[in-house]
């Protein structure tokens, strides 16, 4: 359902780099809306991974969600003050445990205050007036699933 973006070198050229030095705003449009990261995405959060990128040039993030539009939104069930919604939250594919850590330190140290972390995603936004900050850790829901299974098979 979500459609993730992973970056390349290759597509920087001709798309919109405005403000930006290795990312391109398209990497953070809605599926359904095209120019919307560069219209509508706040520039603190893309601006931090920019700044990622500028100190770690073979980092390559893989964006799962950025901005959504009313439409996308509610196809995801998102609530309308989600960061998402709002254009201040990123969500991105971390697969590696060491690269999540990576991620997370270099976050921190740039002053995120509000990160998500699963075995599978790092989520971060800038929007500390709806919520106090935090380090949430969130369980993938497959894992519950394998694990619901196999508590069910020893009994």
């Amino acid at each position: 359902m979500i459609k993730s973006t992973t970056y390349n070198r290759k597509y920087k050229d001709s798309n919109n780099t405005t403000g930006l030095k290795h990312l391109y705003w398209e990497l953070f449009d809605s599926p359904d809306t095209v120019g919307s990261g560069f219209r509508f995405m706040e520039r603190e959060p893309v601006l931090i991974l920019d700044d990622i990128m500028v100190e770690f040039p073979s980092w390559r993030p893989t964006i799962e969600l950025a901005y959504t539009s009313h439409t996308y939104s509610k196809l995801l069930g998102l609530v309308s003050h989600s960061p998402y919604r709002v254009g201040k939250g990123i969500m991105l594919r971390v697969t590696n445990a060491s690269s999540r850590m990576f991620l997370v330190e270099n976050l921190i140290i740039r002053g995120i205050k509000r990160i998500a972390v699963s075995d599978e995603y790092v989520e971060y936004d800038t929007d500390n007036f709806l919520y106090k900050p935090k380090l949430y850790i969130r369980w993938n829901t497959r894992e519950r699933q394998v694990r619901k299974q196999y508590s069910l098979r020893r009994r």
